[in-house]
């Protein structure tokens, strides 16, 4: 009995061992007879932070990025599909419509969660609304809605200490480079909108 369970032990064993997935190693001899094992490994991203503060600046402006990052891909989705749609309506009074059609859409969808957004989110949200577009909050009004509009916004975003015209440069602005960084480590790309 003791036998039996002894190789029936040791045949699961080997069969566990033959199981697995084994990569085998490339590997370079040197001159001297030593061995040098590579390997292809994943990029790896160190930050180096200053002080405690700019560290907890980091946490704080990955969890606003989180929660921002769904309205600036909303906004692209919804762009695109007015731009599309716009382009197949010939008359300019009809388009008007459509447009303003979709603007009272949007507002009854997302206006209330939006201004719950705080200043610092608004900030991000403008930039990352650059980022998915190419174009400034200021210039998607001002072809939407007109240049009055855009001027009007763009003069209350400015009370509240924000800019609609703001571009997001990752190469030239520190918190675009951990905008970004957040954006690549969560895989925010791969999150769908609302």
């Amino acid at each position: 009995m003791r036998e039996s369970l002894l190789v029936f032990c040791l045949i699961c064993i080997s069969l566990n061992v033959f199981s697995q997935n084994l990569k085998y190693l490339d590997y370079d001899i040197l001159s001297n007879g030593d061995t040098i094992f590579s390997d292809d490994l994943n990029e790896i991203l160190v930050f180096d932070f200053n002080n405690d503060d700019e560290k907890r600046y980091y946490t704080l402006l990955k969890r606003k990025v989180k929660k921002v990052f769904p309205y600036a891909l909303k906004a692209k989705e919804i762009l695109s599909e007015i731009e599309d749609s716009s382009l197949q309506i010939k008359r300019k009074r009809k388009r008007r419509k459509f447009i303003r059609k979709k603007v009272n859409q949007i507002k009854k969808n997302y206006e209330e969660s939006l201004k719950k957004l705080t200043m610092s989110e608004g900030r991000i949200l403008v930039k990352l609304i650059y980022r998915e577009t190419s174009l400034t909050t200021y210039n998607i009004v001002k072809s939407y809605r007109g240049r009055f509009n855009a001027f009007f916004w763009q003069t209350m975003a400015k009370l509240w200490n924000n800019d609609l015209k703001t571009i997001y440069d990752p190469s030239a602005v520190r918190e675009d480079y951990l905008i970004e960084n957040i954006i690549n480590e969560e895989k925010l790309y791969l999150q769908k909108s609302f």
